[in-house]
């Protein structure tokens, strides 16, 4: 089976394999023989929903197992699950139950995303944190990172676009403090302005659509990236993931137009210059 064809798996056949497959025993496996998922795309765990989660457990046991894939003797690594993990641990539990899944890393990231996307666990940070580490990690286009979480390659592109964003807007709405709607606008402006007006956003409660009409006037005597169409953004995109550098396509017409590629430092500079020399 050709290599790509492995990465198509999406929905619940990603998660918990395909049907055809042996049919997978629920067992009892000790917490301590249990690592966290290092494909665990969520950073942030609500503390009081865990409490609520933890006093269930006590109460109820654990309703539904855990998914787990085998690392070795007695040995197991969570793919999906680990809210149900800590809190069994808290609850002071010494097994839980498992699905044991024999998976390997690309499809172990696959499961854990689609688990807490399906669930909306997942902010819009993490979630596009995920996107990028299966297109990294694994070297995935957008199209078969769209493919295989289920998702509308729009959605990967926008979400992967957030990224740009300066660490501290990304801390913003990582907490709640911008919307994603509000990250999307931002990610069309350079990182000072995008700055200052989530610190405004924060402080003054904008809303997108205030936003918006905010960021329209700058637009009206010159081209800006968000006045392009969707194809020409992904194009922009793609070209700069695959050449390590954020890369601008302005057109003036049909036919005519220019392709900018910007650096930061003097060493993004030379670098730059090594690439282009070597594509000669």
């Amino acid at each position: 089976m050709p290599d790509k064809d492995k990465i198509l798996n999406k929905g619940l056949d990603a998660l918990l394999g395909n049907t055809n497959t042996k049919q997978k025993i629920v067992k009892e496996i000790q917490l301590d023989k249990i690592k966290p998922g290092r494909f665990q795309p969520r950073s942030n765990f609500n503390n009081e929903k865990l409490i609520e989660l933890t006093n269930s457990i006590k109460n109820q046991g654990v309703l539904s197992p855990i998914l787990v894939r085998e690392l070795g003797l007695n040995e197991f690594e969570v793919i999906a699950g680990e809210r149900r993990l800590r809190a069994s641990i808290n609850a002071g539990l010494k097994t839980i139950p498992c699905l044991v899944d024999q998976k390997q890393d690309q499809d172990a990231l696959i499961s854990a995303l689609i688990e807490n996307l399906q669930r909306e666990d997942l902010n819009a940070v993490e979630e596009a944190r995920g996107f990028d580490r299966l297109k990294r990690e694994f070297g995935l286009t957008q199209e078969e990172v769209a493919k295989s979480t289920g998702k509308g390659r729009s959605t990967i592109a926008n979400s992967l676009r957030i990224l740009s964003l300066p660490s501290l807007v990304l801390d913003m709405l990582s907490e709640g403090r911008i919307d994603r709607g509000h990250a999307k606008l931002l990610a069309s402006l350079n990182p000072t302005e995008a700055d200052a007006l989530a610190k405004k956003i924060s402080e003054n409660g904008i809303s997108v659509k205030d936003l918006s009409n905010l960021i329209k006037p700058k637009s009206k005597n010159k081209k800006t990236y968000k006045e392009k169409d969707r194809d020409t953004l992904n194009i922009e995109v793609e070209m700069s993931e695959s050449f390590g550098h954020k890369i601008q396509i302005d057109t003036k017409n049909k036919k005519a137009g220019k392709v900018s590629i910007f650096y930061k430092t003097l060493d993004e500079l030379d670098s730059i210059i090594q690439k282009l020399k070597n594509k000669q």
